[in-house]
């Protein structure tokens, strides 16, 4: 009967009436085979039935539990060759808990169970303890081959009570699951894990695309409940590199990996000086990448490959702008200075945009002649005019990058002229054809013209790499330099006001990588009209 079942349900699920209809994927699918053997066997056949995400359980309970660690880390590494945006989770509670005594409760309802046909009654045990409306779909005796396998993990074969580790978890990846796994795994009763804080971040490449403090928290814990529901976990911001370790005695075994074997031993000696008893260390491998599609990017699986992965793509929706034509499309580029601004214009422009230039647009408003000059001469004396009349702005920049309320009253003076002469330009763009015009200006924050654009794109690059390119280029001082930056926002306030980041910090031939990816998705959005119905 249950076969028949599933077959049925499985034809539903592959079938649509008129046979034409492609079969719609599951949002979120649990996974319940007879073994952790099988599962990398099957991983791309099952991710082709899910969208978003996919929880794992095994229906051998007898199997030791320290047999399964090297199995679960090849489960994420496969993951990670097969469907690395696919979230993985694979439920260690019920391999703990021999009796599966305990109701499965996910985070994310389930709606399709897939099981193979050796799982036995454990499966329908399984589902029924389910709280979510689904579908079931048989994957068959496509394994039934594959040999259970037990192996060792390498470790003292123990459990603590309470262990703990540590990371910046920013956006998890299938590296942060395996390190996260081997302390549940080792836990009996609680888990203690620390999240990098603002202080220690800051060495972080891209560093300023971190998740908040409070998102890293709260995505680790609704994974860490999925997983094993039954342990104590305490997540905790941490401040330096020892966190709860150097003086919370219940600790007993310390998780590390292999970068951070030397901060295990840095624990140990702080732990010896507070007179507590050291920690058992236990260091894991770290996870190979195997979609690296830059020179950029680390061989192993890390966060910062996510981050450089972002660059070019949409981090923050547009908020929509009653106030603003649908066409053209206006495009807010920024940065501070030195970060690339030019180039990357340059490039949208090579690439079909129309381009408003407000550096140079600010130029042509204060040239010999012009209401702007005499007034710039009549506030900030006429030592700022050169001979011929223009404006001599190393001097102007010298008066105003050394007195805020000077450069406040300059841009009083600028800004209202620019943008009026910018919104000018634009619409005559617009007029001679061109879908975008993507318009430049580095005080776009500042002067809170977001009102003007559609979206706002920026780039960022390090503060030490600008301060190192305005020596070079603008012949400054070190100390010059640094007033320059620090006349400006953040690259912390630069993203979060950005739809779209870049970073000119590596190659040319990158940059131009992300130029190009977020403006083919531009198109695509304007082309299908979805820009215009939403913006």
């Amino acid at each position: 009967m249950r076969c028949l079942l599933a077959a049925v349900l499985l034809y539903a699920l592959l079938v649509d009436y008129d046979s034409n209809t492609p079969v719609k994927m599951a949002r979120t699918a649990l996974l319940v085979v007879s073994n952790l053997s099988k599962i990398p066997h099957i991983l791309v056949d099952v991710c082709k039935h899910v969208s978003q995400t996919l929880y794992i359980s095994v229906s051998d309970s007898s199997v030791p539990v320290f047999s399964c660690s090297s199995h679960i880390n090849g489960i994420y590494q496969q993951a990670t060759k097969v469907c690395n945006e696919l979230d993985i989770r694979v439920l260690i509670g019920n391999i703990k808990d021999s009796n599966l005594k305990k109701t499965i409760v996910t985070h994310n309802p389930i709606d399709l169970v897939i099981i193979d046909n050796h799982v036995g009654d454990f499966a329908l045990n399984h589902i029924s303890k389910l709280q979510h409306n689904f579908s079931t779909l048989n994957i068959g005796d496509i394994v039934k081959n594959v040999s259970h396998e037990v192996r060792k993990d390498g470790s003292d074969g123990k459990s603590y009570d309470y262990v703990a580790l540590g990371g910046t978890f920013d956006r998890l990846h299938n590296g942060h699951k395996i390190l996260l796994s081997e302390g549940v795994l080792r836990a009996s009763k609680g888990l203690t894990v620390g999240v990098t804080d603002v202080n220690m971040i800051k060495n972080k490449k891209l560093w300023e695309l971190i998740e908040p403090i409070n998102s890293r928290i709260e995505n680790l814990r609704q994974y860490l409940i999925d997983i094993d529901p039954t342990l104590q976990y305490n997540i905790v911001p941490i401040q330096d590199v020892y966190g709860p370790t150097k003086d919370d005695s219940k600790l007993k075994l310390l998780v590390v990996s292999q970068e951070t074997v030397k901060g295990g031993e840095m624990v140990n000696k702080k732990r010896e000086e507070n007179k507590l008893d050291p920690l058992a260390v236990y260091c894991i491998d770290l996870a190979s990448e195997s979609q690296n599609t830059i020179p950029e990017e680390e061989t192993k699986v890390s966060s910062s490959n996510r981050r450089l992965r972002l660059l070019g793509t949409v981090i923050r929706e547009p908020v929509e702008n009653p106030h603003l034509d649908s066409s053209p499309y206006v495009i807010g580029l920024t940065g501070g200075i030195a970060s690339g601004k030019t180039n990357i214009t340059k490039k949208l422009g090579e690439l079909g945009a129309g381009v408003v230039n407000c550096d140079i647009l600010a130029h042509e408003l204060y040239m010999p002649g012009t209401p702007i000059n005499a007034t710039i001469a009549e506030v900030f004396g006429s030592n700022v005019i050169n001979e011929n009349g223009e404006v001599n702005r190393k001097k102007l920049g010298e008066i105003v990058f050394n007195d805020p309320s000077r450069l406040i009253e300059l841009n009083n003076l600028l800004w209202p002229a620019i943008i009026e002469e910018a919104k000018k330009r634009v619409r005559a763009l617009g007029q001679q054809g061109y879908k975008v015009v993507v318009m430049e200006a580095a005080v776009l924050i500042q002067a809170r013209w977001k009102e003007h654009c559609h979206q706002v794109w920026t780039s960022i690059i390090p503060p030490e790499e600008a301060v190192k390119r305005l020596k070079e280029r603008n012949g400054l001082s070190e100390q010059e330099a640094k007033d320059r930056l620090s006349s400006q926002p953040s690259n912390s306030e630069q993203v979060a006001n950005a739809n779209i980041v870049f970073s000119s910090f590596w190659s040319y031939e990158f940059t131009s990588l992300q130029v190009t990816k977020a403006w083919e998705n531009l198109l695509k959005c304007i082309d299908s009209n979805k820009c215009q119905s939403k913006y």
